[in-house]
């Protein structure tokens, strides 16, 4: 009996192995079958039908999202206060708690990166067809669940905008989809996420197209709009129909002098926003500095749990609602000045630290408190103040959101939306715009670009860019270029260049190392001069050392700047590292080719 007995575990695990490889290959042959009838169908109308289905799912998703926030709260506050001795002092350990819950997820469940978050998405739209890893996405949005819950000062928008796009890069890459195909219900999916999260459907388009593919395509439009609008729908069986800002009255304005404030309040909107952008990373730096990772948590816990003790539950929020306009009017100047440096600082310890969470949400709050307190500061102040705090309050969350997130429609249509008060549109218009143009004068890079350039990563919106970034060096350059030693004399010289069709030639040492680039025009004050300088002069006295070359991995779009700045029309393309090696040269003519060849490829 022990032999047969033995066998039986090996028989069930071979069998379920079996079955989980046949409901594999169903689900294959599905799939293909999908594929085959997708194939048959105008490309508008499957992008139609895959925005339907991202939309619906994504606004199922921030619902319980939006949930699982709530009972964490209400759990956490629960444990808080049943602890015996601490007081005011147990919500400290509460976020500890949190944190080293999140720190402990992104750690073990997304392997301690540093992605999966907005950036990571314009990224992968801009560069990699919209390939995104979906596992690690679905840890960080658990890990800021758990933050908002336990009090951590983040956004819950960004989560579910990237969780969105995480879908539809899933949805894509199941379907076989083309990069094309793929970037667009990238798009999809943030807009559902925004457009959920916010009872916001154009703010959501917006935010999408301007943010994350970067462009107003009006092929994208249609199932973008779609997505958006059925998860508005979809959030709103759950959560109403109501704005997420609910507003006594309609301010509006009563004379076009009252623009000259808001006009001001953008310009300090924008000073602070680039303060907040780059408080996010500039504290990451400092706590960097301690390389024991639970130090970092232990002293971010400590200031966010000090700052939401001494500010209660203005600053922890209400679940998964974080911000209401009314406490605008309830608060003294100094109280809602203090709340906005202390949303900014809990944020940027929150974020440093466990590499989750949004900024969208902290920035609304911040822009509202900030902009509130002013205005009640200017009652005490000028008697004849007629600009209500909570009108100036909305104006200064969509100055702080166009600062830091560079995104002026997006801020202006999210405002709108949430409010519903379009009597304050001229307002909120003029000081988001003053507040993006004030932040990109004091610093170029928005509180996500920050994160890319901090990457080596530069990204131009525009198709023409997009496409160029997305191609490489390696699939073109020319492999077998005619070279010039660098002891090679003038007569030498003339004579390579007169059997090549070459305009330019790689001049390389013994060791095959490039030493420069040698042109016709190089060689113009040699004819000048030519019985005196013939016999001394070799390649390496004449090449040009100043153009920097490209390796296989560089865009074809670094490959075309770093022809611009000399006016070359090519450059060497060389090993990585530092040996020099000559590999190739890569000329204007060939990127163009390939870029007409991929747009024809798209199309």
């Amino acid at each position: 009996m022990g032999g047969p007995l033995s066998f039986r575990p090996v028989m069930r695990q071979t069998s379920f192995v079996a079955r989980v490889l046949q409901a594999g290959d169903r689900t294959r042959r599905r799939s293909l079958v999908l594929i085959r009838a997708g194939s048959r169908l105008d490309e508008s109308t499957v992008l139609i039908g895959f925005a339907v289905a991202i939309g619906t799912a994504v606004g199922v998703a921030v619902i319980l999202f939006y949930k699982l926030i709530d009972l964490i709260q209400a759990v956490a506050l629960t444990a808080a206060a049943s602890l015996p001795g601490f007081g005011r002092l147990s919500i400290i350990l509460v976020v500890f708690a949190g944190l080293a819950v999140a720190v402990l997820l992104v750690r073990y469940g997304a392997r301690d990166s540093d992605g999966e978050n907005i950036p990571d998405v314009m990224l992968a739209v801009a560069k990699h067809g919209g390939q995104l890893r979906d596992w690690p996405i679905a840890i960080k949005t658990m890990a800021a669940g758990v933050l908002i819950g336990t009090g951590g000062a983040v956004g819950a928008e960004g989560p579910v905008a990237v969780a969105g796009s995480a879908l539809g890069s899933r949805l894509g890459r199941v379907f076989r989809s083309s990069s094309t195909r793929m970037t667009v219900l990238v798009a999809c999916g943030a807009a559902a996420g925004i457009s959920a999260a916010f009872n916001a459907p154009i703010a959501g388009v917006f935010f999408s197209l301007e943010k994350i593919m970067g462009t107003f395509s009006v092929g994208a439009f249609p199932p973008v709009l779609v997505a958006s609008v059925i998860a508005a729908a979809v959030s709103r069986v759950a959560f109403g129909n109501s704005p997420v800002i609910a507003i006594p009255e309609e301010y509006g304005m009563g004379s076009p002098l009252e623009l000259i404030p808001y006009a001001l309040l953008g310009i300090t909107m924008g000073v602070v926003s680039v303060l907040y952008s780059r408080s996010v990373y500039r504290t990451g730096d400092a706590l960097a500095r301690f390389p024991n990772r639970w130090t970092q948590v232990a002293l971010a816990a400590l200031a966010i749990g000090a700052l939401n003790v001494a500010f209660r539950s203005d600053l922890w929020g209400h679940g998964h609602e974080s911000l209401s306009i009314g406490l605008i009017g309830q608060r003294e100047a100094y109280w809602l000045i203090a709340l906005a440096f202390a949303k900014l600082a809990a944020t940027s310890f929150a974020i440093s630290v466990t590499r989750a969470g949004g900024v969208f949400t902290p920035a609304l709050f911040i822009g509202a408190t900030l902009a509130g307190g002013l205005a009640v500061a200017a009652e005490t102040i000028f008697p004849h103040w007629v600009i209500q705090p909570e009108a100036f309050a909305l104006a200064g969350m969509a100055g702080l959101v166009a600062g830091s997130t560079h995104a002026p429609l997006t801020a202006i249509m999210i405002v709108f939306e949430m409010s519903g008060d379009y009597a304050l549109i001229l307002p909120i218009m003029l000081c988001a715009a003053i507040a993006f143009i004030t932040a990109k004068r004091i610093h170029p890079e928005s509180i996500y670009s920050e994160w890319l350039q901090r990457r080596g990563e530069k990204i131009h919106y525009g198709r023409d860019v997009a496409v160029l970034e997305g191609l490489t060096v390696r699939r073109i350059y020319n492999r077998e270029p005619h070279i010039i030693r660098e002891n090679a004399t003038i007569p030498e010289i003339m004579a390579a260049m007169g059997h090549s069709a070459q305009t330019e030639f790689p001049v390389l040492d013994a060791e095959h190392r490039l030493v420069g680039m040698l042109e016709y025009n190089d060689l113009r004050t040699v004819f000048s001069s030519m019985e005196s300088l013939t016999p001394v002069l070799v390649a390496a006295d004449i090449a040009n050392e100043e153009i920097e070359p490209v390796t296989p991995a560089d865009s074809l779009r670094t490959a075309l700047q770093r022809m611009g700045v000399h006016g070359a029309h090519s450059v060497p393309v060389v090993e990585p590292g530092d040996s020099g090696k000559l590999l190739g040269t890569i000329n204007r003519q060939e990127v163009y080719t390939a870029y007409d060849r991929e747009l024809l490829r798209q199309q």
